[in-house]
């Protein structure tokens, strides 16, 4: 059973399976929202990219997230400050902030209709126990100068013990932006290719070569944005749902 978002989507692009040898500046890894967001941003430059995903676009976690975009991630902030320090939990926040910023404006510069909106972000407990948790989050965001309230009702079928609200936060529907990444991509003389798995790279002289299919993308960067890890470097550690690390060559 598929998500909402990709039912939502009648007439999805396709995209090519990989089918000669190609060299590019960047050779992207995965085309879910990481990879596609790198893959944005770096065309916008003037970058050749090449996008190689082995099923379609969105097809995987991408396209089966909730579609929220907030940075209330449970109650992460009490957490952070108390394991490193107000100034990391300063960074996570204000990194957080930007990356909706930095959505909105690209779906308002290239005019992507996906069903964005504004709403509040609530997380909430029903055990009266774990009230003390939501209390300390919120004085925990209180003292990195955010806004959030405490509340004990939210637009559920249920009673709450009680929550916090933070506003200005988003939703939208994944899919249909992760299309109107594609459609950027491609419109900024860069390929995306699907059906199209990466097996290994490996390093040489000049850069780098992908190995795709039964075919080669030679490029100077390489970009690893898949949901597991394919292979194996040294001094790489991955966080257990999602990796992204960037090869290049030294200047």
């Amino acid at each position: 059973m598929s998500s909402y978002w990709l039912d939502s989507i009648k007439e999805k692009k396709n995209f090519d399976k990989i089918d000669n040898d190609y060299e590019c500046d960047v050779c992207i890894i995965g085309g879910g929202l990481t990879g596609l967001s790198c893959g944005y941003y770096l065309s916008k430059l003037g970058l050749k990219v090449i996008i190689v995903e082995k099923d379609t676009i969105g097809e995987k976690a991408s396209g089966n997230t909730t579609g929220k975009i907030t940075y209330q991630h449970n109650l992460i902030y009490d957490y952070l400050i108390k394991s490193y320090g107000e100034n990391y939990a300063k960074a996570y926040l204000h990194a957080n902030k930007e990356a909706i910023s930095n959505i909105k404006t690209i779906i308002d510069t290239e005019n992507i209709d996906c069903d964005f909106e504004y709403h509040s972000n609530y997380v909430y407990t029903t055990n009266q126990d774990e009230v003390t948790k939501i209390n300390a989050e919120i004085q925990a965001l209180h003292s990195l100068g955010e806004d959030c309230e405490f509340v004990t009702s939210c637009p559920l079928p249920f009673k709450i013990a009680g929550g916090l609200v933070n506003k200005s936060q988003a939703q939208f529907n994944s899919v249909k932006y992760m299309m109107g990444l594609a459609n950027s991509i491609t419109n900024n003389n860069s390929l995306i290719f699907c059906n199209s798995t990466a097996s290994d790279f490996e390093k040489n002289e000049n850069g780098y070569t992908t190995f795709v299919n039964n075919y080669k993308v030679k490029s100077s960067y390489v970009i690893v944005a898949s949901h597991y890890p394919f292979k194996k470097l040294s001094r790489i550690l991955f966080y257990k749902n999602v990796s992204i690390y960037i090869l290049y060559n030294s200047v």
